[in-house]
């Protein structure tokens, strides 16, 4: 019977029936809004991460166009996050500062 459970196991991993979904164990990251960018200014991560925008000082916006995502981080509201679920490049914005160069990009790989 022992043996049966562990021919059983065995498949199944080889299968891929055991594989953890994907993103899972993905470690969150974490942009800064730092004065007028954002550091790290591009960041590449993996399918189903977790970034987290952390706002140092003053207030921004994090706004992906293309995703219809805009949200404020300030001293009242210190984080925003998002999950990249889809492969890409993503292209954002702070809406008060990009004049200023406050622009940054998420690639998912």
């Amino acid at each position: 019977m022992r043996k049966i459970l562990i021919l059983i196991t065995a498949t199944a991993v080889a299968l891929g029936l055991l594989a953890a979904p994907a993103g899972a164990g993905v470690t969150p990251k974490v942009v800064k809004a730092v004065n007028f960018e954002f550091k790290p200014k591009n960041l590449t991560i993996a399918k189903g991460t977790k970034v987290t925008w952390k706002n140092v000082s003053g207030k921004h916006t994090v706004t992906f166009k293309t995703l219809n995502y805009d949200k404020t981080i300030s001293a009242n509201h210190k984080t925003v996050s998002k999950t990249f679920r889809q492969k890409g490049t993503f292209r954002y914005i702070c809406r008060f500062h990009k004049s200023l160069g406050m622009t940054g990009k998420i690639i998912v790989q």
